[in-house]
């Protein structure tokens, strides 16, 4: 495979429609062609965006949002489904790699998962989040180590994670060990309290964190709270009170940490930035954790990739059924 080195990549920030997956992916669509129209060869989206974060988890009970969460479900991408059909004919329009990130139903539970979208239009694999966070535990499921993969492509090794998941040691060490080059760091909005956790400043801090500790060129992509999300959710004063409008912070990150592309916090649009590979081998000089800068003489890290199921049923089960006519043959 002939690698290209320089080119353009773009990172997304925008607003879903709230609870709507149809509405939502037209936006989506709209962006992938905007950012392709600008020579963007990898795109991300921020976390959650199809059909949009559940941020009425943290403004009451679970039972309080029962009806938000009924909606959000019924409006789950399914794999395959018309709607991943239309990411993936936008994303062969474009010619380009796209990682946008959904709600996914799959059996009876939900997940929070990036697809990954190839230029022929090729859904190339799925990373779910491993661990969802606190109280999004009421949503989403968890995913497992076989669905954190790294795409060698002819623009780099392609992966991502989303939120929270990089601040945790051993999802960085795994990617790293898989010798990711450009990664999609896809996160919700940021919280206004700036002693929040949540905070703009600390996802972008944890996203900066990321690119330099792996030597990646890191799109970091986040939603922004809008007026017509805060009439969707919010169901009081004091839910309206605790968000601010904007709060976006997507930017992208060279491998030595360096801001190379920064969008205002309160603007939907496309961020594109010049890259070139060839940074990355000044980065590694320096650290690289999966190999010369780690200590594997002392500390190492186990990954089980297998696919991790709850239940696994052998053998096949024997029909016991009856058709009418047999039931009413002694009748006869």
């Amino acid at each position: 495979m002939t690698q290209t080195t320089q080119f353009k990549v773009a990172a997304v920030q925008m607003a879903p429609v709230q609870n709507d997956t149809d509405a939502t992916i037209d936006k989506v669509i709209g962006y992938i062609g905007e950012a392709a129209d600008a020579g963007a060869k990898v795109i991300g989206f921020p976390e959650a965006i199809i059909p949009g974060y559940p941020w009425w988890i943290w403004m009451d009970g679970p039972i309080q949002g029962m009806d938000l969460f009924c909606e959000l479900y019924s409006q789950a991408v399914e794999i395959p489904s018309v709607q991943v059909a239309r990411l993936s004919q936008a994303t062969r329009d474009a010619e380009a790699y796209v990682c946008v990130s959904v709600t996914e139903k799959d059996g009876g539970s939900l997940y929070l998962t990036q697809l990954w979208f190839g230029p022929s239009g090729d859904l190339l694999g799925k990373h779910r989040k491993m661990k969802a966070t606190s109280n999004e535990m009421t949503v989403w499921g968890d995913g497992d180590a076989s669905m954190m993969p790294v795409f060698a492509t002819e623009y780099g090794n392609l992966g991502g994670l989303q939120c929270w998941e990089h601040y945790i040691p051993h999802n960085v060490a795994t990617m790293a060990a898989k010798n990711e080059q450009i990664h999609v760091s896809a996160w919700p909005i940021g919280m206004p309290d700036p002693s929040a956790s949540f905070a703009d400043e600390q996802c972008a801090v944890g996203a900066q964190y990321y690119a330099l500790a792996t030597g990646t060129f890191t799109l970091c992509a986040s939603q922004i709270w809008t007026p017509e999300m805060e009439a969707k959710i919010c169901r009081s004063d004091a839910q309206r009170q605790a968000m601010a409008y904007g709060h976006g912070f997507t930017r992208i990150i060279s491998p030595t940490g360096q801001v190379i592309a920064k969008m205002e916090h309160d603007a939907e649009g496309v961020l594109v930035a010049d890259i070139d590979l060839g940074l990355i081998p000044v980065a590694k000089y320096f650290m690289d954790p999966a190999g010369h800068y780690s200590t594997p003489g002392n500390m190492q890290l186990f990954v089980d990739a297998s696919r991790q199921k709850p239940v696994f049923i052998l053998g096949e089960e024997e029909p016991e059924g009856l058709s009418y006519e047999d039931i009413q043959f002694e009748v006869q």
